[in-house]
């Protein structure tokens, strides 16, 4: 949520290859196109020697369209790519993209012995993306390089990275773009994917076995959904996560965001004028999370006074640069707030800061400190050279 937040930097790149991006009518379109390009059997359970058999592939409202291995992962990472009615939803009038659905992937990331009779079921760990990213962000060499970040690490589970939007905050947009459809981001990773992947996986079941993490826009995404979802989730960590929407920067940045970008997915509807949210801030604002008066219940320094946090137990971890004045100075801030409004509760967590940037560089170091501090055996010194966690 920084002002130098990925989102920025993404859309500045791609805005010089526009001309590739997915106009309004082939992204109408996209559902059914892109489904009618998929091999004969790609769909089916099991098709892929190399990968588990999915026993539900069509169930809590997502309907399975390509269950596929990622090239050179050995099997270990595959992208499931579904239809659902929360990406997107009609919203304001007949919207002006036909059919409504556009595909939607989750990449996967399995333990080298995944097995679905093993006799122990496997954690998962959800990693959310950040602004102007997409599902491949933590996986791909250059940004999160999650097999080789995890390799080592204390993490024995299947780690699940949903697509969020380029813009999505992770949320139920209470609005709708120009083009008169709104995404359902929340409803889908909360409501459809994650009972999903428990009925086509051997995971432990309940919140005890489920962490959730992210970095930038996807921190403010692990918050939101930790705090307003802790019957679910055991673990939440924030790489230099967003956590007050009220603040005037964030506001500039999700209100800009919202017209570089809005509902975009990778490249379909990127720079489209139907995405896009048109207006003043507010307005931007208010399609996204709602009325303002609405606002604590999906803010994390307002969850954190109601004690929303308070059954993680010490299995909450903020990391956040810009210390000492340089860098993301203006994540510093925020997260120092939060780290404040959990001290004032006395809501045990882990707070680890210092000089850094907004960048991967830093978060994949913060990925392995989470992982030990939920996994194994709590780290004494702060990642990225930061020293002991500020008490």
């Amino acid at each position: 949520m920084a002002r130098t937040s990925l989102l920025a930097r993404a859309v500045a790149a791609l805005a010089a290859t526009a001309a590739l991006t997915v106009g309004a009518p082939a992204a109408g379109a996209a559902a059914s196109a892109w489904a009618a390009t998929v091999p004969a059997g790609a769909r089916t359970p099991g098709a892929s020697a190399a990968l588990p058999a999915l026993p539900h592939p069509d169930s809590h409202g997502l309907t399975l369209v390509n269950w596929a291995p990622v090239a050179g992962s050995t099997g270990r990472m595959a992208d499931a790519t579904f239809t659902t009615g929360a990406v997107f939803a009609p919203r304001g009038g007949t919207p002006l993209i036909s059919p409504v659905r556009v595909p939607v992937t989750v990449r996967i990331f399995l333990p080298a012995d995944y097995r679905a009779d093993a006799p122990v079921p496997y954690p998962v760990l959800y990693l959310l993306h950040g602004g102007g990213g997409d599902f491949r962000q933590w996986s791909q060499g250059g940004s999160g390089n999650l097999a080789a970040t995890l390799a080592g690490s204390a993490f024995p589970g299947i780690a699940v990275m949903p697509e969020g939007g380029r813009a999505g905050w992770y949320s139920d947009w209470a609005g709708q773009t120009d083009g008169r459809f709104a995404p359902q981001w929340e409803t889908f990773h909360i409501e459809q994917l994650l009972p999903w992947i428990d009925d086509n996986f051997l995971t432990v079941k309940d919140r005890s076995g489920r962490a959730v993490a992210g970095a930038s826009m996807g921190g403010y995404g692990a918050l939101r959904y930790a705090g307003r979802h802790p019957e679910l989730f055991s673990a939440v960590g924030a790489f230099s996560g967003g956590t007050d929407v009220y603040q005037a920067g964030a506001q500039r940045t999700i209100a800009d965001s919202m017209w570089q970008a809005g509902a975009a997915i990778g490249w379909t509807g990127l720079l489209h004028p139907w995405y896009r949210v048109s207006g003043d801030t507010l307005h931007r604002m208010e399609t996204v999370f709602g009325p303002r008066a609405g606002w604590p219940s999906v803010n994390p320094v307002s969850l954190a006074l109601t004690d929303a946090y308070r059954e993680y137990a010490g299995k909450l971890a903020l990391y956040a640069g810009g210390a000492g004045g340089t860098g993301e100075t203006d994540i510093h801030g925020w997260n120092r707030s939060l780290h404040e409004d959990l001290d004032s509760r006395s809501t045990a967590h882990r707070y680890c800061t210092g000089s850094g940037e907004h960048d991967y560089r830093y978060w994949t170091e913060e990925l392995k400190d989470f992982v030990a501090l939920v996994y194994g055996a709590t780290p004494s010194e702060c990642p990225n050279g930061w020293g002991s966690p500020t008490p």
